[in-house]
């Protein structure tokens, strides 16, 4: 029969197991979602700053998206939505941080 200072040696073992094993699966899926999140607006930025690369000042860029959504324009405002509620810091390339904040309400 085991005594219970091994019993306790084993269970602390097989604790710890689980408890590094749901570590490494946390981190992992920790940086799934960053990656993810990444590539969601790699494409969504290339096809606003794409769109706007004619277009150098704030408010250019301002009106031009206004144009966007009055128009209706799908490719150009559904980029701009998933880059507001994904990673708005990937138009800090092209816009200052007023300008951003704007453009993101434009979509409600």
């Amino acid at each position: 029969m085991l005594s219970q200072k091994k019993i306790l040696c084993y269970s602390l073992i097989s604790i710890s197991g689980w408890l590094f094993s749901a570590y490494l699966m946390f981190t992992h899926l920790n940086n799934d979602r960053s990656f993810i999140n990444d590539k969601i607006t790699e494409n969504a930025y290339n096809i606003v700053s794409q769109s706007l690369q004619d277009k150098k000042t704030d408010p250019e860029i301002i009106a031009q998206i206004q144009e966007w959504f009055a128009k209706g324009w799908t490719a150009q405002t559904g980029s701009v939505t998933t880059i507001c509620d994904n990673d708005r810091d990937k138009l800090k390339r092209i816009l200052s941080d007023s300008a951003i904040v704007t453009i993101c309400r434009l979509r409600i």
